[in-house]
């Protein structure tokens, strides 16, 4: 059964674990579980511009050096990231607020599931972003 966003919480997200370093990221999105679901997450993800337009293979959840690269899935939203993406004002990179669900390491990459972005974020509004977000209570 899909969830819909803020399904559990109401649309309220507590601050979780810092964006870096991306390894212990990693290890705290595998934790946020409810029963055997994952819980709702809020990340800022920075897509990369190809040659034919933005990236949802090797988007970053984040800015740092050592920020954690995804493949995302963004075939729940009724516009896709790419074509939010046209909006963009970062020159090479387009980041957005998302609301999905970890899936994990398959295969050699990690994986989310977007099921709710906004707008292009501005550089300043990213800057901002320094932790992820989980629905309720984070357990941390």
């Amino acid at each position: 059964m899909m969830k819909t966003p803020g399904s559990a919480a109401n649309g309220a997200f507590v601050q979780g674990a810092a964006l870096s370093p991306g390894d212990q990221l990693a290890a705290w999105l595998d934790a946020q579980k409810l029963g055997n679901e994952g819980k709702l997450l809020r990340l800022p993800v920075v897509l990369a511009k190809g040659q034919v337009g933005f990236q949802l293979r090797g988007a970053k959840l984040g800015t740092g050096a050592d920020a954690l690269t995804v493949d995302l899935d963004d075939t729940a939203l009724g516009i896709g990231l790419g074509n939010r993406a046209r909006k963009c004002s970062l020159d090479g990179v387009c980041a957005f607020l998302v609301e999905g669900y970890w899936q994990g390491k398959q295969g050699d990459a990690y994986k989310l599931r977007v099921v709710k972005a906004g707008e292009p974020l501005a550089a300043d509004e990213l800057g901002k972003l320094g932790h992820a977000e989980v629905e309720g209570e984070s357990g941390n």
